[in-house]
């Protein structure tokens, strides 16, 4: 009998690394989204507690109110995209048979994946020229990338769903389900 390899991982670690990996593909946007819209909330009603009851404002809240939406929209895109719940018009794709039906989804998927790609790298060449300019905000010190990185995440975060959702609607394929948007693989 050998002795288990250090890399080697016992069963019950699998099965507690999958739940782990499990629960952060299901809840990781609804929490980082739940994170983001309570800050942009407190800071906005600070801010108009601020301005209209103290007749001061701070130079940071509009900025961090404004980032902090950026992000939360990228987050919140992306849980979209994973349940196909975005807005589409699918009245010819409904009148389809079932395989048109797929094929238009694959379509569909690639397409969103090579934008996304295209936004990731314009994006990411974004955030290094704002670290080589050593750019910063207006009204806090703090670096921009800060901000702009919510491109190249978010849009990696869409890839990754986009990614996940073809590989649904290709099982839901195989398993004979309906292909009806938001609800494949769904089963």
């Amino acid at each position: 009998m050998s002795a288990p390899s250090k890399n080697s991982i016992e069963p019950g670690e699998r099965s507690l690394l999958r739940r782990v990996v499990s629960w952060l593909d299901e809840y990781v946007e609804f929490y980082i989204n739940f994170f983001l819209y309570s800050l942009l909330t407190v800071v906005i009603v600070v801010e108009v507690f601020r301005r209209y009851m103290l007749d001061s404002a701070t130079s940071y809240g509009e900025e961090v109110a404004r980032y902090a939406f950026i992000w939360l929209a990228y987050f919140a895109a992306a849980r979209g995209v994973k349940n196909r719940s975005h807005l589409s018009i699918d009245l010819l794709r409904d009148m389809c048979s079932r395989n048109v039906k797929f094929v238009l989804f694959l379509l569909s998927d690639l397409c969103f994946f090579v934008l996304s790609l295209i936004i990731i790298y314009t994006g990411s060449r974004f955030v290094i020229t704002t670290i080589e300019f050593e750019q910063s905000f207006t009204g806090i010190n703090l670096p921009l990338w800060l901000a702009v990185g919510a491109i190249p995440v978010g849009w990696s975060m869409i890839a990754i769903r986009v990614v996940q959702r073809t590989i649904k609607t290709v099982q839901a394929f195989r398993r004979g389900e309906p292909m009806v948007s938001g609800f494949i693989g769904a089963g």
